[in-house]
């Protein structure tokens, strides 16, 4: 006996969708793994590892300004190494030993990319009252802003490794505006007709600092 299965033209076309969206998540799942680093590399390796490593260090000219995908870790690929090692404050060796690999998966796996410039700080301007002040200024990509002040000069120490803050003297004052490309810090409980240094510093998403070299401000009366 025979038995004949109707199949609608929209049920047909919901089964066509679910193997797409099934086969789509399945080449992208392995394409996210394929570019994951699975070894430690050198100078004359071959192999996928070697296409994934020079296509990450591609992303950036600064780092890789070759950006040839050979599969052949050569003098160029150990060269860009050279510089992302650098950058990221790992020994320059120019191979990929477990440090370097375990530092490059986890910016794959962040997706934040290669970003080794800090954000630049511009259009910096301070509107002032009698007891309070306000500190304005734009930055050229998203960033977290902060701002310390004081009645004396601020120290600011240089940071030790990639994504590290410096220390600041003065007093910190809690930011509301968040990520942004603008950012707007309102300092209060200040004193009239006085004079107040001010510092400013932006931080990306992916750990790199700039800041406004100490600068001053004078409440009202």
């Amino acid at each position: 006996m025979t038995k004949t299965i109707n199949m609608s033209r929209s049920n047909f076309s919901l089964i066509a969708v679910f193997v797409a969206v099934l086969f789509v998540t399945l080449v992208t799942s392995q394409t996210a793994h394929a570019s994951i680093l699975t070894s430690q590399m050198g100078y004359g390796a071959t192999g996928s590892n070697v296409t994934s490593l020079q296509q990450f260090l591609a992303t950036n000219p600064l780092i890789y300004p070759a950006g040839l995908v050979t599969g052949y870790y050569g003098s160029l690929t150990q060269a860009a190494v050279v510089q992302f090692q650098a950058a990221y404050g790992i020994s320059q060796v120019g191979r990929v030993g477990p440090t370097t690999q375990a530092k490059i998966n986890s910016i794959m796996l962040s997706g934040l990319g290669l970003d080794t410039t800090a954000p630049v700080i511009a259009n910096a301007w301070v509107q002032s009252n009698r007891n309070s002040a306000v500190v304005n200024w734009t930055t050229n990509e998203l960033a977290q802003g902060q701002v310390y002040y004081d009645t004396s000069p601020i120290r600011s120490d240089e940071e030790t490794g990639h994504g590290q803050l410096p220390y600041v003297g003065g007093i910190s004052v809690p930011n509301s505006t968040g990520v942004s490309n603008s950012q707007s810090v309102t300092i209060s409980n200040l004193q009239s007709n006085t004079i107040y240094y001010y510092f400013v510093r932006a931080i990306d998403s992916s750990g790199n600092i700039s800041s406004l070299l100490s600068n001053t401000f004078r409440t009202n009366n």
